[in-house]
């Protein structure tokens, strides 16, 4: 079996850009980026290897408030004997064992009071444009909590070589109230003190400017179920992210109690020469990458837009006949 290129060498990838000028089609699939064709800016950039800042921990120089993304080496349960690779596919042992071990790492990386998860994405697949996550939830999919999406049989997902940011500033705001009855009540307080302003005339855009609840914040948690020989995760530091490369964007979420799907604000971008792109070469599955998708505290201060760190699997020439990459992301919010 090849490997990825050394991380001692300079390793470029290919990203995907939307194409300028056009007007982005939005998938009548859920969670689902517009097709790769509306991609069309395609660039081979160049990578820095974080492989060294794991054996750091918390001196590592990638830091949340900086770049929006960190690393750490983090053994899990699973990976271990009774487990097996299908424990992965088992909810119950990912609510039982897997999921309070990554809610106490962010507790113990953010310095948050309490932290939730709402979803478990899985992916181990090969891309396509329209993947398993595609499918219609069941009702009672819909009202689980927190959702398990890609773990069905046959309804896992795949890499998504689109560069790309889940939360826009008021896409976060619309998941909080829409997503999940159990999410709205967790962050009722945060849900509280932005309806007190809205109230008194403030707009959504203004709402950064006046917030006093609580400080929060939504993370993927990363962490790949193999040695990741194709399709590597890439992160951006959003420090290099001006915000004329932002692109708005609607995805399609299912909605709290079910009935009709709703919309939710993400962003894609403009592609540009100066982004600086991080990855870990042969990312093992003890190695997990934090990567930060809101933070009110990041978008009062101005550090990128609202501290999301754009992301995109990425295509490294040489790697297209290795294994489909298999990882399982955990979507969490922190509040402080």
């Amino acid at each position: 079996m090849g490997s990825i290129e050394a991380p001692s060498n300079l390793t470029y990838g290919t990203f995907r850009y939307i194409t300028k000028g056009i007007k982005p089609t939005e998938s009548k699939h859920l969670y689902h980026l517009p097709e790769t064709s509306e991609f069309g800016d395609v660039r081979s950039l160049p990578m820095t290897d974080i492989r060294s800042s794991l054996d750091l921990a918390s001196d590592s120089p990638y830091k949340l408030n900086k770049q929006g993304f960190t690393a750490r080496r983090h053994s899990t349960a699973l990976k271990s004997p009774p487990y097996t690779h299908s424990s992965w596919n088992n909810e119950a042992l990912l609510k039982e064992i897997y999921i309070p071990e990554i809610e106490a790492l962010l507790l113990q990386v953010t310095g948050g009071k309490t932290v939730f998860t709402d979803s478990v994405v899985m992916r181990n697949n090969i891309h396509t444009e329209v993947d398993g996550l595609a499918r219609e939830e069941s009702t009672e999919e819909v009202s689980e909590f927190p959702k398990f999406v890609g773990t069905k049989f046959g309804a896992g997902g795949s890499p998504a070589p689109k560069v790309h940011l889940d939360y826009a500033p008021s896409g976060a705001r619309t998941h909080i109230r829409r997503y999940h009855a159990r999410v709205t009540e967790l962050c009722s307080e945060i849900i509280e003190a932005e309806d007190r302003l809205l109230a008194k005339g403030v707009s959504p855009a203004e709402l950064k400017d006046y917030y006093d609840g609580p400080r929060w914040a939504m993370f993927s948690v990363w962490r790949p179920l193999k040695t990741v020989r194709r399709d590597p995760i890439a992160l951006s530091d959003c420090r290099t992210f001006p915000k004329d490369d932002y692109v708005d964007f609607n995805v399609l979420f299912p909605s709290a109690g079910g009935g009709e799907c709703h919309k939710e604000e993400v962003f894609l971008a403009y592609g540009s020469e100066g982004h600086a792109w991080h990855w870990i070469s042969n990312q093992q599955p003890d190695e997990v990458l934090i990567i930060q998708l809101f933070d009110s505290e990041a978008e009062k201060s101005g550090l990128g837009v609202a501290g999301g760190v754009m992301h995109s699997s990425v295509h490294i020439d040489g790697t297209e006949h290795e294994e489909a990459r298999e990882s399982v992301e955990v979507r969490c919010t922190v509040i402080w």
